[in-house]
């Protein structure tokens, strides 16, 4: 199976789900999708700050001495992001309502992560 039909599967499965996808810590564009082809928020501006995200947690996380980055969660005021390691540098994100239901939203991502997996 495509990351592109992972992707679209893990949208359909989080009520609320806005976007998906795969980022790269190095900023390069791997694959994202919109739930909503009317939504408004710049995929590609959020690809390029989440892989920056990412990027500096994992830094920040070696100076301090605990550990690779396992997952993120950062929420705001409209959005929760969720972003889950597939292999090193590159991290599934899911992009979801703040209201939506969390912890389906965490499973979701948790099997993208598995199934990209064993597409890569």
């Amino acid at each position: 199976m495509s990351l592109t039909n992972i992707i679209y599967e893990a949208l359909g499965s989080v009520p609320g789900a806005r976007f998906a996808g795969v980022v790269g810590t190095d900023g390069l564009s791997i694959e994202m999708a919109y739930a909503d082809a009317k939504d408004d928020y710049d995929l590609d501006l959020a690809e390029l700050e989440l892989a920056t995200l990412a990027a500096n947690a994992g830094a920040a996380s070696n100076r301090i001495g605990s550990g690779s980055v396992r997952a993120l969660i950062l929420e705001t005021e409209d959005l929760t992001y969720l972003a889950s390691v597939i292999t090193p540098g590159y991290f599934a994100v899911l992009g979801l309502n703040a209201d939506s239901n969390l912890g389906k939203a965490r499973y979701t991502v948790t099997q993208m992560v598995e199934r990209m997996r064993s597409e890569i």
